[in-house]
């Protein structure tokens, strides 16, 4: 297995067609470009990206021109599920079938490195807030069995716990706390990013570390009571980790200016 690597997060795109603005404030579409050219021009460049969730807002036909900007990266990008997202329009463009699980959902193991990446399904479709489905953790549960030594890293769009965010602690993974009871059993889990909270968190229980991915188009404050009549924050941010002598994960997040 290789050793060293590098690889890039980009979360909650929220991609719309030009001229088009989320909640009349933010352009999404120019966001996403300034952050491929970005990216693009990082150095080392990432060997892969990580796509995860609500890389569009609610209209497949966004899907299209989204792909398009991604295919700019040429490098490989796995695209997973998030609440805006539609699952039978994003399974049409993911071309390697073998990320969607028997049951149609997108749950998937990056598994040539010597950390294991493991990217889950949270979503409902037409659904806001998340959930795994049964089916999915026992998906997880065979992914976690097939090796309990290897360093693992979890990707999922809904956090599983509360993050002190009143729009966001109704709206998190619902079973989350059945979720976290599974992977304690795997101690080589020592990772969990999710996106869909559009801030920055961390927090660690015991040797577990959970952290967030900020949107690549805009920001809520984590204070924020209502999304009614809210200024948002169009800062866009990438997230890099960098696997480091088979042992040590490092993670850095990138303010796009």
């Amino acid at each position: 297995m290789p050793g060293d690597f590098l690889f890039c997060q980009i979360s909650d795109t929220h991609f719309m067609h030009k001229l088009e603005k989320i909640y009349d404030q933010i352009e999404t579409y120019s966001q996403f470009t300034k952050v491929i050219e970005y990216c693009k021009n990082l150095n080392p460049n990432p060997d892969f990206y990580i796509m995860s969730g609500d890389l569009i807002h609610d209209k497949s036909e966004y899907y299209h021109n989204y792909i398009q900007l991604c295919n700019q990266l040429n490098k490989p990008f796995y695209l997973m599920m998030g609440n805006h997202d539609l699952r039978d329009s994003l399974k049409n463009y993911i071309l390697n079938k073998k990320l969607i699980d028997k049951n149609g959902f997108i749950n998937f193991t990056i598994d040539n490195y010597s950390l294991k990446i493991i990217c889950l399904d949270t979503v409902i479709e037409s659904v806001i807030e998340g959930e795994i489905t049964k089916e999915s953790l026992n998906w997880l549960e065979k992914e976690l069995e097939k090796d309990k030594i290897r360093p693992t890293i979890i990707f999922m769009h809904h956090p599983p716990i509360k993050i002190g965010s009143v729009l966001f602690d109704d709206i998190k993974c619902k079973n989350g706390n059945d979720f976290l009871l599974l992977i304690k059993k795997y101690p080589n889990v020592f990772k969990i990013v999710f996106g869909h909270v559009h801030c920055i968190y961390s927090q660690t229980i015991k040797n577990l570390n959970l952290i967030s991915c900020p949107s690549s188009s805009f920001q809520f404050p984590l204070k924020a009571r209502t999304t009614k009549n809210l200024l948002l924050d169009d800062k866009a941010y990438i997230q890099l980790f960098n696997w480091k002598n088979d042992k040590f994960l490092e993670n850095k997040i990138i303010e796009i200016k």
